[in-house]
């Protein structure tokens, strides 16, 4: 089985990145495979709703996002943590959310390109 961690917090080693790992330990003490994303090393830009992904299934930004597919591929398990802002998550991680909409339809599975 395989675990995906995304820590959302934009400072590095910060309380929610600690907090994804205490989580995660569990998982790996069951022999899981375990991946973490830092979105404070990560450069995700913003979704401009030109909806291209609809089509062709992928985002036409090339940053870090692609990472972040490839990752959410393999993973039979997600776990975010993320600081609260003004009631709200992180910019950082309403972008990779913002940046998933052009997968909506396909399964996330190996499958898939």
């Amino acid at each position: 089985m395989n675990i995906l961690g995304i820590s959302a917090t934009p400072r590095k080693n910060g309380n929610s990145e600690i907090l994804l790992n205490s989580a995660l330990e569990p998982f790996v003490e069951a022999n899981w495979e375990v991946s973490r994303i830092l979105l404070s090393e990560k450069k995700i830009g913003m979704c401009i709703g030109c909806e291209s992904c609809c089509e062709s299934l992928k985002c036409f930004i090339d940053d870090d996002m692609s990472e972040v597919y490839e990752a959410f591929k393999i993973c039979d398990a997600l776990i975010i943590s993320a600081p609260a802002y003004w009631r709200n998550v992180p910019a950082q991680l309403k972008a990779l959310f913002d940046r998933t909409y052009g997968i909506k339809s396909k399964p996330l599975n190996p499958t898939f390109e």
